[in-house]
């Protein structure tokens, strides 16, 4: 699947805005699963980075080729990354940026412990997961829906879900101690079919209360730091302590966006290939 996106620096809730902040000037930088390179773009026009790509797609590669962004881009199956590949790559970067990329994957623990080794010793790992504990997903499973969507947290291509209690263990497993977090919100009904409104008062109410239930993704900074005890309460901590940038508004671009993916699903790959000609 094509992932074409401009990013706007404008807008602070959204995951590449916020990775892009995470980032200093002058720095190397791996974008693994860079799709078509619009965050390569915005890291080399702005912050005259040195950015290196790894992606999936044929396509997306092609696009990132034509961008002329990259320092360096190869095409690359990260289920099949292995230790012996890109010896060159080793302590190389002072940032590897896994943007919306380990829930795609079959075993992410194994990705991310060989790109771990690509990190200088005081580089920072940047990751973005999406929030399968969004009031949209919360509200769903309790109408007894679980419904897949082209886009958005529950996109039929991934393999893995995550709460905020989930990726404090997955990276505290990993080595890795957070050290910033941000996040993106969406409003209260996300991409999924029924609305929240749905529920009695009480309920609805009970899942809007929590702060989580607003988040669709959370965008994490971290260092890699191989022996440390109690990591996993430390990263909890992290991402208990969060506060949303903004909360998210049901505007017409939203709604748009919500009716063409639960009700013309169909129209989302020619939208996309649209959008790429432009």
């Amino acid at each position: 699947m094509l992932y074409y996106k401009k990013v706007n620096l404008n807008n602070k809730n959204d995951s590449l805005t916020q990775i892009y902040h995470f980032i200093g000037a002058g720095s190397t930088v791996l974008d693994v699963g860079c799709a078509s390179g619009a965050l390569a773009k915005a890291l080399k026009q702005k912050k005259n980075c040195a950015v290196y790509g790894l992606e999936g797609n044929t396509q997306n590669v092609n696009l990132a080729l034509n961008s002329d962004c990259f320092a360096e881009i190869n095409l690359q199956d990260l289920n099949q990354l292995r230790d012996s590949d890109y010896p060159d790559y080793q302590a190389k970067f002072d940032h590897i940026v896994c943007g919306d990329v380990l829930e795609h994957l079959y075993e992410p623990d194994i990705v991310l412990a060989k790109l771990t080794s690509y990190l200088k010793p005081a580089g920072t790992m940047i990751i973005s997961l999406p929030n399968v504990a969004h009031a949209s997903i919360k509200a769903n499973l309790l109408m007894d829906d679980f419904s897949y969507t082209p886009l958005g947290i529950l996109d039929r291509t991934h393999l893995h879900f995550y709460t905020y209690r989930g990726i404090a263990r997955l990276l505290a497993d990993n080595g890795l101690d957070i050290v910033g977090v941000s996040v993106v919100t969406m409003p209260e009904d996300g991409y999924q079919p029924s609305p929240v409104a749905k529920l009695p008062p009480a309920v609805r109410q009970f899942i809007l209360d929590d702060i989580h239930s607003h988040i669709m993704q959370y965008v994490m900074c971290c260092r890699f730091v191989p022996q440390r005890r109690n990591r996993y309460s430390a990263n909890l901590r992290a991402m208990k302590n969060i506060t949303p940038i903004t909360a998210a508004e049901k505007d017409f671009a939203f709604l748009l966006k919500r009716f063409i993916i639960t009700k013309l699903a169909g129209l989302c790959p020619v939208l996309e290939k649209l959008r790429i000609r432009r």
